[in-house]
């Protein structure tokens, strides 16, 4: 596998920027066997995203990490399930600034409904980010970010039930067109 330096795991100002679960995930994975979207070996893309967290999350989503590189519009390329990966470990990840969470979960529904089926549903088995995106609908932090991740939570039909009652518990955290009235989890065609 490819080494990547973990620049952003350096301290600046004396705080890290990532914990050890984003950096290992990152590791989990040879980014150099695989072609990105830019036509170049993906091993830029940890690389890239590692930076991207030291600022401000860019306005167009993925911009300069994941947009054009591990998706083109809706097209999912090679580096698409490792960056899915990538992306539930920083959501777990409370190191990770929380300025992030609403573009994070953006990114990792745009791989979990990518076109080639295959594919997102590999993106979808990095189902342990779905208690990252329970609590971002119990945060009341970003109504934005809690409709994201409640929308993307959708994707799994095994957890109507639980999806339902935090529908209902956390209402005033979500965007009302997702309030039981307007949208009934538990009625719903999945």
């Amino acid at each position: 596998m490819a080494k990547i330096q973990h620049t952003s795991s350096s301290p600046v100002g004396g705080k890290k920027l990532v914990g050890q679960v984003v950096l290992a995930e990152v590791s989990r994975h040879d980014w150099g066997e695989m072609m990105c979207g830019c036509l170049e070996s993906a091993n830029h893309v940890p690389r890239d995203f590692l930076a991207a967290l030291r600022g401000a999350p860019p306005e167009r989503v993925g911009e300069g990490w994941a947009d054009n590189h591990v998706y083109i519009q809706s097209n999912l390329m090679m580096p698409a399930v490792a960056t899915a990966s990538m992306v539930a470990a920083a959501l777990a990840d409370p190191l990770v600034p929380l300025m992030w969470r609403r573009s994070l979960i953006q990114v990792l529904s745009a791989l979990c409904f990518g076109e080639q089926d295959d594919v997102a549903a590999a993106c979808r088995d990095a189902r342990g980010c779905k208690w990252s995106l329970y609590e971002e609908i119990g945060s009341g932090r970003m109504i934005d970010a809690a409709s994201y991740a409640f929308e993307l939570l959708m994707a799994f039909p095994e957890e109507r039930g639980r999806l339902g009652f935090y529908q209902e518990r956390y209402r005033a955290n979500l965007a009302q067109d997702l309030h039981l009235e307007n949208l009934d989890v538990h009625s719903m065609d999945w």
